[in-house]
């Protein structure tokens, strides 16, 4: 069962095109990201979605009832059953933080067991009593989240509201209120530019693209079988190199990396010919320079170490391969720069048929 329907939704501020048509279908308890570069018109959308914004042209849909569109009566912000989480929580200042969840309830609600239920939800029993200035910035966002809540909302939206936080409390408060929404069975939609916030909180994330979205698919597929090259750039790290298709050859694609299997399950096809071939740095091992090793040989450029894992960028010897390669290795020693090295490749790849003369980055 669909929760949120958009259809042909188009927005503009004057001259300026905003959004040029977008669709999206989010089901009903799903948790959505909605993923664009600033000014993509993620917040717009999410404006609109609330009622704080008029659409020019298409329907905006909350299960089955249209709040906004042509032909039926626009519904209003406080009538949509939506809950609103923006970027700093903004908190009433002057009001505890019982008085600030209970806020959106009637007024004979606002004393009862709800506020209190929604208060130890989001792990803030027993602090009712005191006012925004005397949390942190973490515990903000959690009474934010409850005050959206305690209307028992059909949607949630969250306008980037972990913008603010250091990245510590970031990962602490995004998992805090992944599990509440979750929990709570709400249906929520979260705008964001941090591709690792969406990739990790959301059930299906929607990019956002020059004012249309361009992929709406699974973060697993998002990352490993992505629209278009422009976007695989843009969700984590890729390196987009050239190869081409063998005529009469199913299933690989030569490059500078050898001949590679292509994935046979991803979005897209590339026939015979040019082709602009995906590699996540994951994908990619560096080996030590040795007569006998086979692959891409180059030097090392940087080495930058996390613990964790390093970051390895090379530079081919191979002086048709005109761009650096990045490698993700699991931790290891650091290589200094300038090592001699050879880049494997493993894995299946995604390609696109690359037109004569375009460019690819």
């Amino acid at each position: 069962m669909r929760q949120l329907a958009l259809t042909g939704l188009h927005k503009a501020f004057g001259t300026h095109p905003v959004l040029t048509g977008v669709d999206l279908e989010v089901p009903a308890g799903a948790f959505t990201a909605i993923l664009g570069p600033s000014g993509s018109g993620k917040t717009t959308l999410l404006r609109m979605l609330a009622g704080f914004e008029r659409a020019d042209a298409g329907t905006i849909a909350i299960g089955d009832r249209i709040v906004d569109g042509p032909g039926a009566d626009y519904v209003p912000p406080e009538r949509r059953r939506i809950g609103y989480v923006p970027q700093e929580g903004a908190l009433f200042p002057h009001l505890t933080v019982a008085v600030n969840v209970g806020f959106g309830l009637p007024a004979r609600q606002r004393k009862g067991a709800r506020t209190g239920e929604l208060l130890e939800a989001v792990g803030l029993a027993g602090l009712g009593s005191r006012y925004p200035h005397q949390l942190s910035g973490g515990q903000q966002q959690r009474v934010a989240l409850a005050r959206a809540l305690a209307i028992r909302p059909e949607v949630v939206l969250l306008d980037e509201p972990f913008a603010s936080l250091d990245a510590h409390m970031r990962a602490s408060v995004r998992a805090d209120v992944q599990r509440i929404c979750q929990g709570a069975g709400t249906t929520a939609i979260l705008v964001t530019h941090d591709q690792d916030e969406a990739l990790s909180m959301a059930d299906r994330v929607a990019v956002l693209r020059d004012g249309r979205i361009v992929q709406y698919a699974a973060p697993q597929d998002l990352y490993s079988r992505p629209a278009d090259p422009a976007l695989a750039r843009f969700v984590g790290d890729a390196n987009l190199i050239e190869g081409s298709i063998p005529g009469g050859t199913a299933g690989t694609v030569d490059t500078v990396l050898g001949c590679l299997a292509l994935d046979s399950a991803g979005a897209q096809r590339a026939g015979p010919g040019p082709v602009t071939v995906m590699l996540r740095p994951e994908q990619l091992e560096v080996l030590a320079a040795a007569p006998t090793a086979s692959g891409l040989a180059g030097k090392v450029v940087s080495c930058e170490y996390y613990g964790h894992d390093a970051v390895i960028r090379v530079q081919p010897d191979d002086q048709t391969a005109d761009q650096q390669i990045i490698v993700r290795t699991a931790g290891g020693p650091q290589l200094p720069p300038g090592s001699p090295v050879v880049v494997r490749a493993r894995g299946p790849v995604i390609a696109w048929t690359r037109l004569l003369g375009a460019g690819y980055g």
